[in-house]
């Protein structure tokens, strides 16, 4: 049997994002605490990253991070459900150079919800949220779509968006130039 899923559910892109910026990190963990959860493909997928050759500079505080607020990760294991998982993790890497092994935390989570018929994707990855929209009728939405919600709503300050924007890309996380009054327009690219 599937298991149900809670309100959000993070993946792999949207940690390793969250974790690059303390003031926004604290934000989601403030706000989301007992509401956001992650599948164990993704905690997986973390590990993997920490243990690349060479590995991902930020996988290791990623994973922590998320081991420090989030609940248990959810654990898929019927094989109905695999298979499923493992048509989805195929679709959001059509097209794109990355490994296959590195949508399985994207594809679970965007299963685990269509099954369920309820909750929200948050994901940093414009093809998972595509894919989660388009084909299995899933909300969507990236880490900076959640901050314009919250920015709109007077519960982020601009200069927070801002320095979580300008970190994306110092970090080379995000190619756009959005600011804070972008979000505010609702003008997000491909981060909506």
């Amino acid at each position: 049997m599937t298991p149900t899923p809670p309100a959000l559910l993070l993946d792999t892109c949207a940690i390793i994002n969250l974790s690059y910026c303390s003031p926004v990190a604290t934000l989601f963990k403030t706000r989301y605490t007992e509401r956001v959860g992650w599948t164990r493909a993704v905690q997986t997928e973390l590990t993997r990253q920490r243990s690349r050759k060479p590995p991902h500079p930020q996988a290791g505080r990623a994973s922590n991070w998320a081991t420090s607020w989030l609940p248990s990760p959810i654990e898929i294991v019927d094989s109905v459900d695999q298979i499923a998982i493992a048509k989805i993790q195929t679709q959001v890497a059509l097209g794109s150079e990355d490994d296959n092994l590195d949508h399985l935390g994207e594809a679970s989570s965007i299963h685990l919800l269509a099954t369920n018929g309820a909750g929200r994707l948050i994901s940093d990855d414009h093809g998972a949220r595509a894919v989660a929209r388009n084909q299995y009728q899933v909300l969507a939405s990236s880490t900076v779509g959640v901050l314009t919600e919250l920015l709109a709503r007077g519960e982020v300050t601009p200069e927070t968006a801002d320095l979580y924007l300008d970190t994306l890309r110092a970090q080379k996380r995000m190619q756009v130039a959005l600011t804070s009054r972008d979000l505010l327009r609702r003008d997000l690219g491909p981060w909506d």
